[in-house]
């Protein structure tokens, strides 16, 4: 099965280009081509991905995070949301990375199998990091009004993770 594994890979990216190759399409110069076009795309979003990263840092730099969490632990506790859980709640569309230490430490110290490391599992799996995937999603186009954008993607972030933590009790 590990043999098979390894293979799957190259074997679609072997099947890519002999499919081309046949219908006679310059392999070579279309990948160049979208090389360039993604190195492009990459500086013109670096900018704003320096600008997210160092907004977040400086949020959890300041305790931001650590004082919401104290003010909205009694209210969310009363709809059955954890206190544990409510920091990857607040980190979770702001950083991967923050977020995945946070989850990091939490599995340690609950363990994977326990309600709370179930639940948070499934968070994280379901969950984006929306800022930074709306900074590569419009940074590399010329769409400049994203008010909407972010309201609905933080909106539906929300709702699955609020839908994964019930999701959990139940099961």
């Amino acid at each position: 099965m590990d043999f098979l594994a390894n293979l799957a890979i190259p074997a679609v990216i072997l099947f890519i280009v002999l499919s081309a190759y046949l219908k006679g399409v310059p392999v070579f110069d279309t990948f160049i081509e979208g090389a360039k076009e993604g190195a492009k795309t990459a500086f013109e979003i670096l900018p704003v991905m320096v600008g997210i990263l160092a907004a977040v840092s400086m949020l959890n730099a300041s305790g931001l995070f650590d004082v919401l969490t104290s003010l909205i632990k009694g209210p969310l506790a009363l709809i059955g949301i954890p206190a544990e859980i409510i920091p990857i709640l607040l980190i979770r569309p702001f950083s991967g990375s923050a977020s995945l230490g946070l989850f990091t430490e939490q599995i340690k110290l609950y363990g994977a199998d326990s309600y709370l490391g179930r639940t948070l599992s499934t968070i994280i799996s379901s969950s984006e990091t929306v800022l930074y995937t709306l900074a590569v999603y419009f940074g590399g186009t010329p769409v400049k009004d994203t008010r909407h954008a972010v309201a609905a993607a933080l909106i539906s972030s929300y709702a699955g993770m609020l839908t994964a933590i019930y999701i959990c009790r139940i099961l």
